[in-house]
């Protein structure tokens, strides 16, 4: 990851520009389904693994689940020190999560929709200052549990997660972000990253 600080004059979030985006719109449609899907899902398949420590990048525990192909991300180029193939997993996965999987599917084939995964942090957990490996997209939070006491900083903006709301930064822009979880419950968020390429048409300002 790079971290050195580049200036910049962006918005460190954007989802206050995503009512521009017709696929962001469906989502908030069905975000109440995804929650109820994704939630009962969990329990049953226990489908949570710990995300890759590279870096330092985090204290205590941050678990995720994939739910799509990777691309310019740290799993996809360490893919080949992996102990598992991700492709079934994802695949059966995303075959228990209907409604979630349509909100991926389209997108993802036309190559515009990358990194999907579903992430969990719980209370006393940190995620260190630190800029993605994914320069070219808008990574796209919606929250399925929130906890006030989690918050994210992207550049000098901290904010926390709302329930059936998007959350939205780049990942691998200019901003560095980070994590910390000072509440008492479990925070857990579903995590889309949609190609600057395809918003601009929607948000020119992404330019």
């Amino acid at each position: 990851m790079n971290n050195h600080i580049i200036p910049t004059d962006e918005p460190p979030f954007w989802d206050h520009l995503l009512h521009h985006v017709p696929w962001a719109q469906d989502v908030l449609h069905k975000a109440a389904n995804i929650r109820d899907e994704v939630l009962k899902f969990i329990p049953q398949f226990r489908p949570f693994m710990p995300y890759p420590k590279y870096a330092n990048l985090y204290q205590n525990t941050w678990d995720a689940f994939p739910l799509s192909v990777f691309q310019g991300e740290h799993i996809e180029l360490s893919k080949n020190q992996l102990a598992i193939n991700i492709e079934p997993m994802v695949a059966m996965f995303r075959s228990k999560l209907p409604v979630t999987s349509g909100t991926i599917a389209p997108l993802e084939s036309e190559g515009h929709l990358r990194n999907v995964f579903v992430s969990r942090l719980i209370p006393g957990s940190v995620i260190n200052p630190h800029r993605g490996w994914t320069p070219d997209y808008l990574r796209i939070h919606l929250c399925l549990v929130e906890d006030p006491g989690c918050r994210i900083t992207v550049g000098n903006v901290t904010r926390t997660w709302q329930t059936g709301q998007l959350l939205a930064f780049k990942d691998g822009g200019a901003h560095l972000h980070s994590v910390v979880h000072e509440g008492t419950q479990e925070r857990i968020i579903l995590s889309y990253d949609l190609s600057l390429k395809y918003l601009r048409q929607f948000i020119p300002a992404l330019s």
